[in-house]
């Protein structure tokens, strides 16, 4: 059995400085959730508003760890069969997090079908996260929105991050190197820049199948 390579180093400090930006969010939210859990439990009845009050905070909590549990490199899950549309919920649970064009419009296209692909979720969504990061920098800049939309077909599943409707005309780029692509070319996948577009293209389960 082949191992997966390592993750690449050149250009890692832009997803260290994403992940940074994120626990700075989290620590505000914890913040915020535990006074909140406090005053529920020192002034709030009993009754069933009470108790419900403090379900909803309890929530808040669930979802912080879930967006945590996204962070490290997961090397023990291995690959996965996975459906891109979940993994972009995933992404978009971090970047929640995300101070920095928090008011940003986002549209998401759905998908009726997306074919699924095998890889480790924690590769993906590392990978993802930096490109609407990039994607939202540049519609911060150009004060416009970003629409993400999922296609496939047999052979390739393909994520694109549209900025502006048209797209602009300026290229969304990394902040600090290509950690994104090369991380991409490790599980298969390919990161494509253009004119207010970014996009990650991967071969589908299907196709990999096909191939042994």
């Amino acid at each position: 059995m082949t191992e997966n390579p390592s993750p690449p180093i050149e250009g890692i400090e832009e997803w260290l400085e994403l992940v940074d930006q994120a626990l700075q969010g989290l620590h505000h939210r914890l913040d915020g959730c535990i006074a909140s859990i406090s005053a529920q439990l020192e002034d709030s009845p009993a009754d069933q508003t009470g108790l419900s009050n403090l379900a909803t905070e309890l929530v808040r909590l669930e979802d912080c760890n879930r967006m945590v549990c996204l962070l490290p490199h997961d090397a023990v899950a291995g690959e996965e069969t996975l459906i891109l549309d979940d993994v972009l919920n995933d992404v978009l649970a971090i970047h929640r997090y995300l101070h920095d064009a928090r008011e940003l419009e986002m549209t998401i296209a759905p998908s009726s079908f997306v074919e699924p692909v095998r890889v480790e979720r924690w590769a993906v969504v590392r990978v993802l996260a930096l490109l609407l990061a990039d994607a939202k920098r540049l519609a911060t800049q150009t004060e416009t929105s970003v629409r993400a939309t999922t296609e496939a077909n047999d052979s390739c599943v393909c994520v694109e991050l549209q900025v502006g409707e048209p797209p602009v005309t300026e290229t969304p780029s990394p902040s600090r190197g290509p950690y994104a692509a090369l991380l991409a070319e490790t599980f298969g996948g390919k990161v494509d820049r253009r004119a207010g577009i970014v996009e990650l293209r991967l071969p589908t389960l299907k196709s990999g199948r096909a191939e042994v």
